[in-house]
């Protein structure tokens, strides 16, 4: 099958490697020997080209010195005349670099030597290598010496008039002879230079010939071998097309550079839903189709492929490819979901990765009868939970939740139909649903009703996505929640359903009158300090921490239904809040000298003047409003230097606004800065007051002191 990917079936020859590419090899080889012949000559006529550049150069200098220096002797001359003592050492100066100049520039010539350039930096003058030039040097030296004997005096201390006169005698007797000879020494430098760009001309053309010679024998030779080759792949053109139009998989070869090959199968486009050509970017379609995390993953999975340190059998498992979700626009334009799958298979040929061929199949109702059987599987859970949750005793606190359930419902689906088409009143609805699907959140987790705390948690990623939504809070994120709405719905119907089914089996369901008459009486829903225990064994476990909880809430029942259901709220928002931000794990604890097991308290009193306190108290990490201005000015929330204006209060009064965490990331416990907005909201429904004392690394006690008359 072609999916193996083990090769390429080619006819076999007979022949060797030479044998069968003999005249090409030749042809490369004589290409390759006389053009680096080429090169190599070029490269050394370039340099002696750029040393004949620099001697003319300096030559031609030389014949500028020559005049300056007889220029700069006559103005030494009239400014020693007239007294004028700094045209005296100015002209001096001027002469003593010249005079080195001229010297250095002429041995240089003549020994070959490291010397100043025209641009004041250091270069190589080579020693003149012709015969005129020689001579030239040798002339210019029989003048140089004596008029270098004669300037000597004046580049020293104690000089006089008549040693200057006889400098400037000689000068003006010599200077003519000097320039005439640098002058030859120019031409004679010239006439070599041209001399050698005439014979770089000649290689140049020569290796142009041989070229042309050699390109029109591989020109023939391979026409020839074309032809071959041409009848044998139309050959096997057609066999691969009657494959690639029979086959019902999309296949396609991709190539290394994430290209479509000029081949794939007729099915592929419908797969794919989207048109196809040879040599499309895949990588751009899949980048189109699947998410981004997907993306990532995929691309990082084809070039483990491409590369060849890894086995192809050791990577199969890994591929991110399969029953991947795809979307795409349907005829009537609007955008659907279905699932691939995509297998990747290299292709080898001589030894070494040429492609990869990719098989795609449409597994779309395979996943969806996978979706079913998994619905299936959570509905069976809830039904287990349900009858455990009944024959563990527990059925007032399940049967409340499920009314609470209930109310929660109603309260967002009024909140949807009194929305109103205005980004402001759509974040504002927003916000009121996330704490009252956080709380329903916080009581399943305490009851351990796993699947609607799985559901609460999936809305809430979706929520906080839809608040941080560059474009705002839409009137389509009010529809998204509409539908996550009806999820919450089928939920709660199925979880009430089989709740009261088996209530009615064991005799406990309480008749309608027994119901009012409770609630008239306002008595309190049942103690839920067996249920705060068991939500700290829950999170204890997840997070790593060891929690000793002590709960003294007996008094609760004494209080008003109504207060009683927010304080209970409240207990379990604040208790997942110490264990996920306050208490540390046994590691941390260890290294502040603390036991390695944290110590939770939650207990009611009353006061003696009529009032309540309800506390919830951890010996964690505490409050530190330093690690707060970090955290805002990390986050991006505000500047750094605005986080560091804040007061004290300023900062932990932060922590109460709705989508301010200071959790790394988000898990089912915290991370979406839901918590303490609830718990401020519902002490205000109380009427109560909230009061927050920390120590940082000791604790944080949170006190809420209210009225029971409220």
């Amino acid at each position: 099958m072609l999916g193996e990917g083990k090769g390429i079936m080619r006819e076999a020859t007979g022949h060797s490697f030479f044998a069968r590419y003999r005249g090409i090899i030749v042809a490369v080889i004589l290409f390759m020997t006389a053009d680096s012949l080429v090169i190599a000559i070029n490269f050394y006529s370039t340099f002696k080209a750029n040393e004949s550049a620099v001697s003319i150069n300096l030559s031609g200098r030389q014949r500028m010195l020559s005049q300056r220096m007889t220029k700069v002797l006559l103005l030494l001359q009239r400014s020693q005349e007239v007294g004028d003592s700094e045209g005296v050492e100015r002209n001096l100066k001027e002469l003593s670099l010249t005079v080195n100049l001229f010297d250095t520039t002429l041995k240089g010539f003549r020994d070959g030597s490291i010397v100043t350039g025209g641009d004041g930096s250091q270069v190589f003058l080579t020693q003149v290598d012709t015969d005129v030039s020689r001579q030239i040097v040798t002339d210019a030296y029989a003048i140089w010496d004596p008029y270098l004997e004669v300037l000597r005096p004046l580049l020293g201390n104690g000089w006089n008039a008549t040693q200057l006169e006889n400098a400037v005698r000689f000068a003006q007797s010599n200077n003519l002879e000097v320039l005439r000879l640098m002058n030859d020494l120019t031409s004679d430098l010239e006439l070599v230079a041209n001399n050698r760009a005439r014979f770089l001309r000649i290689v140049l053309v020569l290796g142009i010939v041989v070229a042309l010679g050699n390109f029109i024998y591989t020109v023939i030779f391979s026409i020839r071998n074309l032809i071959k080759s041409d009848e044998k792949i139309v050959r096997a053109q057609e066999e691969t097309t009657e494959i690639f139009a029979t086959v019902h998989e999309g296949l396609f070869l991709l190539n290394k550079d994430g290209t479509l090959g000029t081949q794939f199968s007729a099915s592929l486009p419908q797969m794919l839903r989207r048109g196809i050509h040879p040599g499309m970017d895949f990588i751009a379609v899949l980048k189109e189709m699947v998410s981004p995390s997907v993306f990532e993953a995929a691309t990082d999975y084809i070039e483990l492929l491409l590369g060849d340190r890894v086995k192809e059998a050791l990577v199969t498992s890994l591929n991110p490819l399969t029953n991947v979700p795809v979307s795409a626009m349907n005829q009537m334009g609007a955008e659907t979901e279905y699932y691939l799958s995509f297998f990747f298979n290299r292709v080898m040929v001589g030894g070494e990765i040429s492609h990869l061929l990719v098989t795609v199949q449409d597994v779309t109702e395979q996943v969806s009868l996978m979706h079913r059987l998994e619905q299936a599987k959570k509905q069976s859970k809830t039904e287990v939970e349900a009858l455990l949750r009944l024959l563990g005793g527990d059925f007032d606190s399940l049967r409340h939740f499920i009314a609470n359930v209930e109310l929660a419902l109603s309260e967002i689906n009024k909140g949807l139909n009194r929305a109103q088409d205005d980004n402001e009143q759509h974040l504002h609805t927003l916000a009121k649903i996330m704490r009252i699907v956080h709380g329903v959140k916080g009581e399943a987790a305490a009851l351990g009703v796993d699947v609607l705390e799985s559901y609460a948690h999936e809305c809430e990623k979706e929520m906080v996505a839809m608040r941080e939504s560059e474009e705002g809070v839409t009137g389509d994120h009010m529809l998204r929640i509409s539908v996550l709405l009806e999820g919450f719905y089928e939920r709660y119907s199925s979880l009430a359903e089989i709740i009261e089914r088996f209530a009615v089996a064991l005799g406990k369901t309480l008749p309608e009158a027994e119901d009012k008459k409770a609630a008239d009486a306002g008595k309190a829903p049942p103690p839920i300090a067996q249920q705060i225990a068991a939500l700290v064994q829950r999170i204890a476990k997840d997070q790593n921490k060891q929690i000793d909880v002590s709960c003294q809430l007996e008094m609760l029942s004494t209080l008003p239904a109504h207060i009683s259901q927010e304080l209970q709220g409240v207990s379990i928002q604040l208790v997942r809040n110490a264990l996920t931000h306050g208490i540390e794990t046994p590691a941390e604890r260890h290294m502040l000298q603390k036991p390695e097991k944290g110590k939770l308290q939650l207990w009611f009193e009353r006061l003696d003047n009529a009032q309540y306190d309800f506390v919830v108290r951890d010996d964690g990490r505490g409050i530190v409003p330093e690690r707060l201005r970090a955290h805002l000015a990390k986050s991006g929330k505000m500047g750094r230097e605005e986080a560091a204006r804040l007061s004290d209060r300023e900062v932990m009064s932060m922590l109460f606004q709705p989508g301010f965490s200071t959790a790394a990331s988000a898990n089912r416990d915290a991370g979406h800065g839901i918590g303490l907005d609830i718990v401020l909201e519902k002490v205000k429904g109380i009427n109560g007051r909230l009061l927050v004392k920390s120590r940082p690394d000791l604790f944080t006690e949170f006190r809420i002191r209210f009225n029971a008359a409220t």
